[in-house]
C-alpha cells in the first residue's frame, strides 16, 4: 500500500493542560489519568525528520478493548506521540491520521509537525497515533512472521496467478494469528476510529482537528460518522470515501488518458510520444502475442524473467498513482517502444516474489470492503477492454482476498451516506488514480460546511504543498477561517527526457 511523504499523513493534535505538561516533563517515565479515568503512561520521546531535525515530545500509551462489541476482556495497547504547539495561542489539537492503513504514525509525526512548507505545530499541538495492529501499538503484528509466496519466472503471470498465490499466503497468515489468540475481526476502521476517540478522551480534549490523507482520510471520515461532536474541523486530503477502498479501473484509465494529453502538449516529448494511450495499447498487444524474456544481473546473480501483459499493466498503473513516478513514465514507454525491457527487471521480480506480513492492512481494507454495486462496477470495468490496465492498480491485493481472510465486512451501514455539519476541507489531485476527485464530489452533498480544493497537475502525493496559494488556504482553514471550493493549478509535470542509446 502506498505511503506518501510525511505531510500526506496529517492528523489531529491535542492540547495538553499545563498542569500535566509540568507534571510530565520528559525526563522520566510517568503516568497521568484522563478525565474519563483512563491511565496514560508517558515516557520521553524525541522525533526526527528525514533531514535530521529533532523534536522533543513524549510517547503515551493507553489500553483499549481489542473488540469492543464482543464482550471479551482482551485488551491491546495504543501508542501515540504528543508535540506541544509553538503557537502561544494555539487552536484545537491536530490529530495526525496516517495513511496505509498502518503507516508509522508516531515515527512520521515529527515530519508533519515541522514540515517547513506548512508546519502543523504553528496551529496547535500535534498528536500522531500508531493505529491498532501497527508500530508500537498492540498486538505486535510487526514483530510476527511473514508468509511468502513465489510465482514462476519462466512464463508470463496473470492476475489469477497472483490472486491464488497471495490468497494462499493470506490464509496461512490468518491461521497463524487466529491460533495465537488474536481476534482478527477487531482490526477494522470502526475500532480504529474509536481508538482515536479513546486517546482524545484520555487526554481530556473536548474537540480535535483530524488531519489525514489517503487511508487517513478514510479513518477521519469514520471518526466524523461516529464522533462528530468532538470535531472542531477536519482536513482530509486525497480522499478515500467510505465506499472507495477498492479502486475503479475507469479512474486509472482516466489518468492514463489525461497523461496522454499532457505529454502531447509537452514541447520536448510531444513529437516522440504523440499517443501515450495508443502506445500502451500496442505494447500490451505485443506482449500478449509474444512475451519477452529479460535478463539482468543483481546481487551477483543473473536473473531471467518472462514478462507479459500483466507486468506492463501493473508497472504503468503503479506509476500513474504518484506524480514523481508519473513524471518518468512517458520516457519509460518510449524506451519500451524500442524493444528495450531490461530496466523492468526489478518490478518483474517484485511481481513474482512477495510475502504477506502483518494482517493489519489486509484486515482493515477487507473490513471496509465495498458495496455490491461498487464490486459489480469494478468487475464490469476490469473486463472492459477500453480500460487498458484493468484493475492492476490493486495488485497484488485484490478484492478476492476478503474470502481468504474470512470476509470481515463492516456492512453497508459503514459505507452509507454521511451527514456532517462541521467544517471539512477536502483536497484532491486531478492526476490521482487512487483517490480521484470524484470521491469528494460523491461526498460533498452530505457536508453542510464542506469545501473542495481541486489541485491540477498532482496525483496521490503532496506536490500541492509547492503552491503558496494552497499553503495559505490550508493555513486559513486551520486557523478557523471559512474556505470555499477552489481550483489551484500547479506548473506542468516535469517529465523526464527520453534517454538516448
Amino acid at each position: 500500500m502506498f505511503l506518501p511523504r510525511p505531510f500526506a499523513f496529517v492528523t489531529a493534535t491535542l492540547l495538553f493542560p499545563l498542569f500535566f505538561a509540568l507534571l510530565c516533563v520528559p525526563l522520566a517515565e510517568c503516568a497521568t489519568t484522563g478525565d474519563d479515568g483512563a491511565l496514560v503512561r508517558w515516557e520521553p520521546y524525541v522525533g526526527e525528520t528525514p533531514d535530521g531535525r529533532t523534536l522533543q515530545g513524549r510517547l503515551g500509551r493507553i489500553t483499549v478493548p481489542e473488540n469492543r462489541g464482543s464482550g471479551s476482556d482482551r485488551e491491546i495497547e495504543i501508542a501515540f506521540v504528543h508535540y506541544p504547539s509553538t503557537n502561544p495561542d494555539p487552536g484545537p489539537p491536530l490529530f495526525f491520521l496516517i495513511g496505509g492503513p498502518g503507516g508509522p504514525g508516531v515515527e512520521w509525526c515529527a515530519s508533519v509537525a515541522l514540515d517547513e512548507r506548512l508546519p502543523l505545530l504553528e496551529f496547535g499541538d500535534v498528536i500522531g497515533i500508531d493505529q491498532r495492529g501497527a508500530g508500537r501499538s498492540g498486538p505486535g503484528f510487526d514483530a510476527g512472521p511473514a508468509f511468502p509466496y513465489e510465482l514462476p519466472h519462466d512464463e508470463p503471470i496473470t492476475r489469477d496467478d497472483v490472486v491464488a498465490a497471495w490468497n494462499a499466503a493470506t490464509e496461512r497468515m490468518v491461521a497463524h494469528w487466529t491460533e495465537a489468540g488474536v481476534d482478527l475481526s477487531a482490526y477494522n476502521t470502526e475500532e480504529s476510529a474509536d481508538d482515536v476517540d479513546a486517546v482524545r478522551a484520555a487526554l481530556g480534549y473536548e474537540h480535535i482537528v483530524p488531519v489525514g490523507t489517503s487511508y487517513g482520510s478514510h479513518l477521519g471520515l469514520a471518526y466524523l460518522r461516529r464522533h462528530q461532536e468532538h470535531v472542531a474541523r477536519a482536513l482530509l486530503m486525497k480522499v478515500e470515501g467510505p465506499d472507495n477502498t477498492w479502486k475503479l479501473p475507469s479512474a486509472t484509465q482516466h489518468v492514463l488518458e489525461r497523461l496522454g494529453e499532457l505529454v502531447a502538449q509537452d514541447p520536448a516529448l510531444g513529437e516522440q510520444l504523440p499517443d501515450v494511450v495508443g502506445t500502451v495499447r500496442t505494447l500490451l498487444k505485443r506482449l500478449e502475442e509474444e512475451p519477452v524474456t529479460i535478463e539482468a544481473s543483481r546481487g551477483g546473480e543473473t536473473h531471467r524473467v518472462v514478462i507479459g501483459p500483466y507486468d506492463l499493466q501493473t508497472i504503468v498503473a503503479t506509476a500513474l498513482a504518484h506524480t514523481p513516478n508519473l513524471a518518468g513514465l512517458p520516457a519509460a514507454l518510449a524506451v519500451m517502444e524500442q524493444d528495450r525491457w531490461d530496466h523492468l527487471m526489478g518490478f518483474a521480480l517484485r511481481n513474482r516474489h512477495g510475502d504477506v506480513a502483518s494482517p493489519m492492512t489486509i484486515m482493515m481494507d477487507c473490513a471496509s470492503g465495498a458495496s455490491p454495486a461498487r464490486l459489480a462496477r469494478i468487475e464490469r470495468e476490469r473486463r472492459d477492454p477500453g480500460n487498458l490496465l484493468s484493475d492492476a492498480l490493486a495488485a497484488p491485493f485484490y478484492p478476492e482476498t476478503a474470502d481468504a481472510c474470512g470476509n470481515p465486512d463492516l456492512g453497508n451501514g459503514f459505507r452509507g451516506p454521511l451527514q456532517c455539519d462541521v467544517p471539512v476541507l477536502f483536497v484532491s489531485g486531478d492526476l490521482d488514480a487512487r483517490t480521484p476527485p470524484g470521491n469528494v464530489e460523491d461526498l460533498l452533498g452530505g457536508f453542510s460546511q464542506g469545501a473542495h480544493v481541486l489541485v491540477r497537475n498532482t496525483g496521490h502525493d503532496d506536490r500541492e504543498l509547492e503552491s503558496q496559494e494552497y499553503r495559505e488556504l490550508v493555513a486559513a482553514f486551520l486557523r478557523g477561517e471559512n474556505v470555499t471550493n477552489t481550483t489551484i493549478t500547479l506548473p506542468p509535470v516535469p517529465f523526464h527526457p527520453v534517454p538516448r542509446f
